[in-house]
Parts: structure tokens; C-alpha cells; sequence
């Protein structure tokens, strides 16, 4: 997943694993809205408003220290640090998370974005399962005008994650939303089986 929208990935899946709901592990920080233990897998429902959904994957490949590699299923990469103050993308010299995480925090997300916290108490129900506590991040401003929404859950990572824009000569809304199909964390992103019981492999 990237930092501002979920990617149109063209991987498809048969189908994805099932998670075990969080344990509570305390104050929610960004380490805990973004766990990212290498093997870590999350995968998506897409929808695009054109066409039916599509799957998409995005996995923790490599740690080096404090730098995180993320890779998605078309191939892309990002490249994170976590620091003392949250999650750096460095690419950017921009916040992916930035604590502390409280409801009105806002933080410089790049090209001229401004993220914001909405929300820190957000239900959420979708296949990978029932979330509680998550936090609604916004992104607005930049050249393009998009409206980005993630909602992340406490010790499960991006949960939602919406895109949406207007064009300015026909006032057209596009958009894009990601939901969360299934995810695994560390050592339990190794193999898990997808919902008919048909294992997914590694790509």
C-alpha cells in the first residue's frame, strides 16, 4: 500500500487467509497502526467504480535496521523508517504516521498535503474482521485536490484506505477504496490458507 492511495494492482488472488482479532497492547501508537514485522502480509478488496472489484497484496520484504521495504503485488516498493516521532518516508521527507496519535493532530504528508487525525475511536467491519479503536487519518491540499482517507487498526495496520477527486472541467468524482480482505503479521504471514481452505503462496 502506498503512502497517499492504494495502488491498482492486477495481481489476483483465488483468496486470502483469515486473521485473529488483536490483543490490546496498550496506548496506540503509529508502531502499533502500522506493524511492520517482516513477512507481513495484508490484502485488499479494490473498488474502483468501474468494473467488478479487484484483489490486491502488499507485503513487508526486508528490515534493515530501522528502514522497512514494503512491496506491492505490481511490482512497486516504499521504503519507511520508523522513528521515535512515527513513521518516516523518507522518498518524500514526509509523515506517513506521526504521534502522539490523538483526534486534531496534523502532520506534513508531502507535496504540499496536510495529514489530520479525524477520528481515534472508529468501528470497523469488514471480511478480514470487527476492529475497534482505529484511527481515521485525513489528507488534503496538493495540486491534485484528492481527499485521502486510512483508517488503521491498532495491531492490524491500514484497514480502509479511500481516494477520492473531482476533475475540474467536468466535476466528475473518481475514486478508489480498499478494504481489507485478510491480513497476517510476522511469522504467521509465513502460510495461511484463504478462505475456501486454498493456501495462498508466496509471489
Amino acid at each position: 500500500m502506498t503512502r497517499t492511495a492504494l495502488p491498482l494492482f492486477a495481481f489476483f488472488l483465488l483468496a486470502c487467509g483469515g486473521a485473529q482479532r488483536p490483543v490490546d497492547r496498550g496506548p496506540v501508537t503509529s508502531e502499533r497502526l502500522y506493524p511492520m514485522s517482516e513477512g507481513s502480509v495484508w490484502t485488499y478488496d479494490v473498488a474502483t467504480g468501474v468494473g467488478p472489484d479487484v484483489l490486491a497484496i502488499s507485503r513487508v520484504v526486508a528490515i534493515r535496521g530501522t528502514s522497512v521495504e514494503i512491496r506491492n503485488d505490481g511490482g512497486q516498493s516504499l521504503t519507511y523508517e520508523r522513528r521515535a516521532e512515527g513513521i518516516f518516508e523518507p522518498a518524500s521527507s514526509s509523515w506517513l504516521l506521526h504521534d502522539p496519535i490523538e483526534v486534531g493532530a496534523t502532520w506534513d504528508a508531502g507535496a504540499g498535503r496536510t495529514a489530520r487525525i479525524s477520528a481515534t475511536d472508529e468501528r470497523v467491519d469488514v471480511l478480514a474482521g470487527v476492529f475497534e479503536n482505529c484511527v481515521r487519518v485525513e489528507e488534503t491540499g496538493g495540486e491534485d485536490g484528492r481527499l485521502i482517507a486510512t483508517v488503521y487498526c491498532p495491531d492490524v495496520g491500514p484497514v480502509i484506505i479511500e481516494s477520492r477527486m473531482t476533475a475540474q472541467l467536468t466535476g466528475m468524482e473518481a475514486s478508489v477504496r480498499g478494504t481489507l480482505r485478510a491480513f497476517a503479521l510476522g511469522d504467521e504471514a509465513a502460510s495461511y490458507s484463504g478462505a475456501d481452505g486454498v493456501d495462498v503462496e508466496e509471489p
